[in-house]
């Protein structure tokens, strides 16, 4: 490294070199060395090419045209691009956390961090892009927790306004990313022009961009993780990122920082095609595959866009609705004396001063940097909503019923095409409209917000390939998981949900509402959170209820996520269950998807084991014998047991569930994905004719938010020449009456065409050489006004860019509804005698065992939440991770001997003077053996409190 030659550094073999090092004969030796030998450098070069100065090589194929050439050399000229411009990255230095921090985190907060959190390796940067699997990627760092990569300028050719361009910091050990960042083009021009806009004092001059971006720009980006390819809209679904792992193991969520880096970004745009005499022409954005996802994207915003015409609708009836009296008679009077005074030949300057006016306000709101705040509130006024929907439903107390299923097995299941046994698995569900129609639907989601999806309650595991499947294992869905975490275990529902399951039989609890009527035939009024009465809503009787258990049998397939994989369902009607009162069990049919019929099966006996075999039955006295036709059926047993609980824990259980139960129809609602058929050729059919329907759907769309954007200046070059064009002509129709214009306009046009018809001189048509037609197409036939239409954001383009800006904005309004609801289940749920943020003493993952485990640089301080409910000390990642029902980190059993724990001379040789005060060590049954945990509190006070808390708790004669 020292002598610039590198060898094997990846691979990283400890070699000793008996000749002068940096001598001639050590280069020599190291190039025959690396002649038969094969390293993970070599490979990685081979699919990233580097020279022996360590440049970018051009990676110029012609196979791939995705990027129009890739990677670019220093020395090109700017004569042969072939794109919208050129960019350049150049990787400066990372820096890596050892532990992840939420999406949402302000990334000033994290990058000032000291050294305490900070993983060490073997890192380097690839970059990679859209469309193609060509990648380049920077040397290889060895041993360091803040790589300096330093690199060398990386020129890209950006093919079009849509290019996404990814850069990982990858360990070079496991080749895995460690973390991400992605690159738009349009999100670079929108950061370059926000940059540019602010250097040059917010002038509006500026806005013609007369002068070049030319500095390159040095950001500090941040690095995430589990955004699946990284690419598009995987790494910008705000709904998917809401997705935790819920599972035991991780808490991890999608798009969680692990780190940052430094880049120098410069995306130079090509001004040729907006100023010159013979522009190229733009090359438009490349066509989406056929995506689900997608076509759900453009629904929204199509739907984005037509609420922005009913506000603009519903502005207008306030102002002539007489909402308020006083703005809509001062609007009448203006009217009034406007049309009487008004020179009519002069009507054409209102609309158009009316747009002046408004982009100069948008103007406005331009240079005082106020541009983003519609992209930024949207996530803001989202969350309030859902806020308010959650608050409505769960200001009720709705008694909880427990719905029980178990024992659930399998006859005479197999493949529809070949009438094979499968491997079969099966899925509970509770749905709570299955039996009302479209109208009780739609009145129940206006009072209900929960009751608009089918929850998920789990699945069975598949037993193997049979026939006659017999389901003893059972997997909880994320929504049921979250439920049980969020309720304590000393509660009475807590207990009841979280009770073991025999290992020999299957048996699922979970909790259902009451459902919720308006129709005035309810039982009682409902009580408010505030002890009032509510005359809209009332409790519908068990013995009424829409809902049902639906249990699927599906197969286990590898396309099962995309294809239609169901062998039937079983509906089981839970007023059923309540008007009966008792378990309901036995062999029932297999029916369509979506029914609502409940069939018992023809077996009778719970014991029979079925065969593969057909039965056969005589037919009357002949000795004529058929076959038996075995229908699908499955064997349950179904239990409900309606008001469970009415203690005043129970009624904050069940607004804690109401609240999960909602924000899970809210997801699903952003998140509903059909499926298609299960034939390839269904599959080939929807590819093709949805994809085709997919890119003309996103065609239009684009081209609407383009024309808006227009005079919004989201593009200022494009706006200030809309503004200046606008006030010309309204400036002639302020001096000349409109219908004068209008004449001129219409003859001009007229003229125009007679002129190029018979006037103009013939041009000779000029015969295309072969060369001319394998001429790129962008390279002909361009106009200045096209390429600047094409070169707007859309709407789509300015939500990436200001994403995660926006989810920082809303999880800040988010914590300021959690902070109350959080206090409310701590106090009256949880009955909690402490709470609060601490700083917990744990091991960096990278420490090994020939290291000092009494060093200060093999731990560190990290961020967590903790409460003591009875006698257990319970603790979260964070805030967030405890409200929505993440699983806890750990928690310790003041039993038998435990409580407060001193510290020892290696803890008193390890902390600093001002961390001594504030730490608290306690010590008790963990979950494996006797655990002693370290503290770093806040405050002294906090420490005090807490200390008096764990002393109660542990000397208490229950804790025995």
């Amino acid at each position: 490294e020292a002598c610039h030659i590198y060898c094997c550094r990846d691979c990283q073999l400890q070699v000793d070199v008996r000749i002068p090092c940096g001598s001639e004969l050590a280069a020599i030796a190291v190039k025959k060395a690396q002649k038969y030998q094969i390293s993970l450098g070599q490979i990685m070069t081979t699919l990233a090419p580097q020279d022996e100065n360590g440049k970018p090589q051009d990676l110029i194929g012609s196979a791939d045209t995705t990027n129009l050439g890739g990677v670019r050399s220093e020395e090109d000229s700017p004569r042969d691009i072939k794109g919208i411009g050129i960019l350049n990255i150049r990787v400066l230095k990372a820096c890596l956390f050892d532990k992840t921090y939420p999406p949402e985190t302000e990334p000033s907060n994290i990058f000032d961090l000291d050294s305490s959190n900070l993983r060490s390796g073997d890192h380097y940067v690839r970059v990679s892009w859209m469309g193609s699997r060509d990648s380049k990627r920077t040397k290889t760092v060895l041993q360091a927790s803040k790589p300096v990569f330093d690199s060398d300028n990386m020129v890209f050719d950006v093919p079009h306004y849509g290019m996404e361009y990814k850069i990982e910091v990858v360990d070079a050990n496991t080749d895995r990313p460690v973390g991400s960042c992605l690159l738009s083009a349009q999100g670079l021009l929108q950061w370059q022009r926000d940059d540019l806009l602010s250097s040059l004092d917010r002038l509006l001059l500026s806005f013609f961009h007369f002068r070049q971006y030319s500095e390159p720009r040095r950001l500090r980006l941040e690095l995430r993780k589990g955004v699946k390819d990284g690419f598009g809209l995987n790494f910008y679904n705000s709904a998917k990122l809401t997705e935790g792992s819920n599972g035991a193991n991780s808490s991890t969520h999608a798009g969680e920082i692990s780190g940052w880096i430094d880049l120098d970004l410069h995306l130079q745009e090509d001004r040729k095609l907006f100023y010159s005499l013979e522009p190229r022409r733009c090359p438009p954005k490349e066509e989406e595959e056929f995506d689900i996802a997608l076509i759900q994207l453009h629904i929204a915003r199509i739907g984005a866009l037509v609420e922005d015409i009913q506000k603009l609708a519903s502005i207008y009836m306030y102002l002539v609705g007489w909402e308020n009296d006083k703005l809509t008679a001062t609007a009448l009077i203006i009217f009034v004396v406007f049309t009487l005074k008004f020179n009519m030949e002069y009507l054409g300057t209102i609309p158009l001063g009316v747009v002046v006016l408004y982009m100069v306000y948008l103007a406005y709101l331009r240079v005082t940097g106020r541009f983003k705040d519609r992209f930024i509130s949207k996530e803001k006024d989202a969350l309030i909503e859902s806020e308010k929907k959650i608050e409505k439903n769960h200001s009720i107390h709705r008694p909880i019923g427990i719905l029980e299923v178990g024992e659930l097995r399998g006859k005479h299941l197999k493949t529809r095409e070949l009438g094979l046994p499968g491997s079969f698995y099966a899925t509970i569900s509770y749905d709570p409209v299955r039996y009302a129609n479209e109208r009780v639907k739609a009145s129940l989601a206006k009072i209900d917000a929960s009751s608009t999806c089918s929850h998920h309650i789990g699945s069975t595991i598949s037993p193997g390939i049979t026939s006659s499947p017999v389901w003893t294992n059972f997997q909880d869905s994320a929504e049921l998981m979250r439920v049980r975490y969020l309720l304590p275990d000393d509660q009475a529902l807590g207990r009841h949900l979280a009770k073991d399951i025999d290992e020999t039989s299957l048996r699922v609890i979970y909790p259902v509402l009451q459902p919720l009527t308006d129709d005035g035939e309810g039982i009682p009024l409902v009580e408010d959170a505030d002890g009032g009465q509510r005359n809209d809503v009332q409790l519908m009787p068990w013995e009424s209820s829409y809902g049902a258990i639906v249990i699927q049998v599906r197969f286990s397939d590898v396309l099962g996520s995309l294809f239609d994989n169901v062998l039937g369902e079983v509906v089981v009607p839970l007023a059923k269950l309540a008007g009966s009162r008792r378990a309901v069990g036995g062999w029932f049919r297999l029916l369509d998807v979506g029914t609502t019929d409940f069939v018992p099966g023809d077996s009778t006996d719970e014991t029979t084991e079925a065969t593969t075999e057909s039965s056969v039955v005589k037919e009357s006295e002949g000795s004529k014998v058929l076959p038996q036709i075995d229908l699908p059926e499955i064997y349950l047993k179904a239990k409900f047991s309606p008001n469970f609980g009415d203690s005043s824990s129970d009624i904050e259980s069940s607004k804690v569930i109401c609240e999960e139960l909602v924000r899970t129809a809210s997801l699903a609602q952003g998140n509903g994905v059909g499926v298609i058929g299960s034939s390839l050729s269904t599959l080939n059919t929807v590819r093709t004719l949805g994809g085709t329907l997919q890119n003309q759907i996103s065609f239009v769309v684009d081209m609407i938010e383009k024309a808006r954007n227009a005079f919004n200046f989201s593009n200022p070059r494009i706006t200030v020449v809309i503004l200046l064009c606008l006030s010309v002509l309204w400036t002639v129709l302020a001096l000349i009456p409109t219908r004068i214009v209008i004449l001129f306009g219409g003859l001009a046009q007229f003229g125009a065409t007679y002129y190029d018809k018979y006037m103009s001189p013939r041009k000779k048509k000029r015969e295309v050489s072969p060369e001319d037609k394998k001429t790129d197409a962008s390279d002909a036939g361009g106009n200045i006004f096209e390429n600047m239409f094409l070169s707007i954001p859309t709407d789509e383009d300015l939500r990436r860019t200001y994403f995660w800006e926006a989810r920082r904005v809303g999880e800040r309004e988010r914590e300021k509804y959690a902070i109350a609801k959080r206090q409310t289940r701590v106090e009256k749920l949880w009955k909690a005698r402490w709470h609060g943020s601490l700083q917990m003493k744990e091991k960096k993952a990278d420490v090994n065992d020939t290291q000092l485990s009494s060093a200060r640089s093999s731990w560190s301080w990290k961020d967590i939440f903790a409460l003591i409910e009875g006698h257990r000390f319970i603790w979260w990642r964070s805030e967030k991770h405890f409200d929505t029902g993440e699983s806890p980190l750990g928690q310790i059993f003041f039993a038998g001997h435990s409580g407060l724990a001193g510290l020892s001379p290696l803890d008193l040789r390890e902390l600093t003077k001002e961390e001594i005060p504030s730490v608290i060590s306690i010590f008790g049954r963990g979950q494996q053996g006797q655990q002693k945990i370290t503290m770093l509190a806040p405050s002294i006070e906090l420490k005090d409190s807490l200390e008096n808390a764990v002393l109660f708790a542990s000397t208490d004669a229950k804790a025995d």
